[in-house]
């Protein structure tokens, strides 16, 4: 994923569609090259888009079924051991701070201790439970693929009932005034919380 320089992010999501949702387009814009198993949702998300689009995207399912599962220590030193240490990352998507949702803030937490001995990049991703007083500073255009990205998420079949997952609401969710009158009609929004130049 070319974004903001970074050669290789790692990218945490505390439920399965907070990544598909806060910024599928964005990886897709930026490429070189529960018991109703919704971790299959998650894989069926990513197989919806043609042969070779996905193939820098690996989907990795950790071995806990719930945050309960672990303590914070233990999740952090799973993560760090499991995928820090063992490949190049040079970023780290985590959801929003200011957020409803508990999981979100707890992951939230991770990212200054996973980033703590190397110069890896830290960006909060928009989720639907992000609060208003959530302020994004860069915004990803992704008018040109936002129509496959709504339909690969037809896929979280388990989602499909909640308000937020219908078609009037995502567009909502990837609208931006500020945005739309310059002409960016739907994007993805981050906010830059620590930026390293990646490896060039």
């Amino acid at each position: 994923m070319k974004f903001l320089n970074l050669n290789k992010v790692l990218c945490l999501s505390p439920h399965p569609d907070d990544v598909e949702i806060g910024m599928m387009g964005t990886i897709f814009r930026h490429d070189e090259t529960n018991k109703l198993n919704r971790r299959d949702e998650v894989d069926n998300v990513w197989d919806f888009w043609k042969p070779g689009v996905t193939d820098h995207v690996q989907v990795h399912h950790s071995k806990y079924d719930y945050f309960e599962d672990c303590t914070e220590p233990g999740w952090i030193n799973y993560i760090e051991n499991e995928f820090i240490k063992k490949h190049d990352y040079d970023g780290l998507f985590i959801p929003t701070k200011e957020d409803s949702m508990f999981e979100h803030r707890f992951v939230n937490g991770f990212g200054a201790a996973l980033c703590r001995f190397s110069p890896i990049s830290i960006i909060e991703y928009h989720t639907f439970s992000s609060l208003n007083s959530w302020q994004p500073n860069l915004f990803v255009d992704i008018e040109s693929i936002y129509y496959e990205k709504w339909k690969s998420l037809q896929a979280f079949k388990s989602q499909s009932h909640k308000s937020y997952f219908k078609k009037e609401s995502l567009d909502a969710f990837h609208s931006n005034f500020q945005c739309n009158k310059k002409g960016k009609g739907m994007v993805e929004q981050f906010k830059i919380i620590e930026l390293f130049g990646g490896k060039y």
